[in-house]
């Protein structure tokens, strides 16, 4: 799960972020300043419910406690996740991508839409003629 704070928070706000999270799953990564990532495979399992189900907990949380609205992305790995939080264009979006779905679901997507793909990165595979994921993965 990759969260997504719509806005720089101060340095206290983010703490409290993370905090949150931790109640939710032990494994949390900081991505300082706006985002974070969440181990869900035990958490799905102790909680009992899936990964949106644990989004929409957190998201509601995250409300009534900080006043703090995220987005949500879940994939079956870390680019896929914080890809699918990146493409939520609106504060409290939930993009949940299946493991059976992901190849399909990025193949589509312009090649700056991947994370970890930065400007640069694209501007070349631009200059190679390739402008979409599911043809950089067929490279």
């Amino acid at each position: 799960m990759h969260v997504r704070c719509w806005d720089r928070l101060p340095e206290e706000s983010y703490r409290q972020v993370l905090e949150l999270l931790a109640e939710l799953s032990p494994v949390v990564q900081a991505l300082p300043p706006t985002a974070a990532l969440v181990e869900l495979k035990g958490a799905l399992r102790y909680h009992g419910a899936d990964g949106r189900r644990l989004a929409e907990v957190l998201r509601v949380r995250m409300l009534s406690r900080l006043g703090v609205d995220v987005r949500v992305g879940i994939g079956p790995s870390i680019t896929v996740a914080a890809t699918a939080s990146a493409r939520i264009d609106h504060p409290g979006g939930i993009l949940a991508v299946q493991p059976g779905q992901a190849v399909e679901w990025l193949a589509s997507l312009p090649v700056e839409a991947l994370h970890g793909i930065g400007p640069r990165q694209a501007e070349i595979l631009r200059d190679y003629g390739i402008h979409r994921v599911g043809l950089l993965a067929a490279v």
